[in-house]
């Protein structure tokens, strides 16, 4: 019964000591999110739909760095139509320990987009700074699912602004 006993207080430590892992210097994280957002606009509101895959490097314990790219697609009826591209260098801090993580995101960047609407394309582009709160829920020590709640102001030609939610999935690599 000693030696059983023994064993589970090894396991539950092993495990608490790899959640403590997920977020220290050195790991790489890769992954990226889905949204659905609504763009607020003068008159009207546009909904769209993004993928922003990114990878990212634990500078310090809990301190992420990196860069992520922005695919939009945007839609409102049959006379707008528009699709946008953006390169979106990110900050990431990740706030307590185990296996639901808090963290808040701040991101910038650049992005272009071509538009459609009634028939006559253009192009546009600007800045993008933004971000919010958000939640990751590990999975075990390498994978976990995200949520994030963000913000973003649009600069230059793309004047407006964005508040949205996003789902992900993460990976952690490295480290240990």
């Amino acid at each position: 019964m000693k030696t059983i006993k023994i064993l589970l207080l090894n396991a539950a430590l092993l495990c608490a000591f790899s959640t403590f892992a997920q977020t220290e210097s050195g790991r790489v994280m890769l992954g990226g999110t889905a949204g659905f957002d609504v763009q607020f606009e003068d008159e009207h509101n546009i909904v769209s739909i993004d993928v922003q895959p990114q990878l990212g490097f634990f500078i310090l314990d809990n301190l992420a760095v990196g860069s992520g790219l922005a695919l939009v697609s945007l839609k409102q009826g049959d006379d707008f139509k528009s699709t946008a591209f953006g390169i979106l260098p990110f900050g990431r801090y990740y706030f307590g320990s185990g296996n639901t993580r808090f963290f808040v995101q701040a991101h910038f960047g650049y992005t272009t987009a071509k538009t459609e609407f009634f028939g006559e394309e253009s192009t546009s582009s600007g800045t993008q700074i933004g971000g919010g709160p958000g939640v990751a829920f590990f999975l075990n020590n390498h994978v976990a699912i995200e949520g994030l709640l963000a913000y973003d102001i649009f600069g230059g030609d793309l004047d407006g602004e964005n508040l949205g939610l996003r789902i992900g999935v993460q990976a952690y690599l490295g480290g240990e």
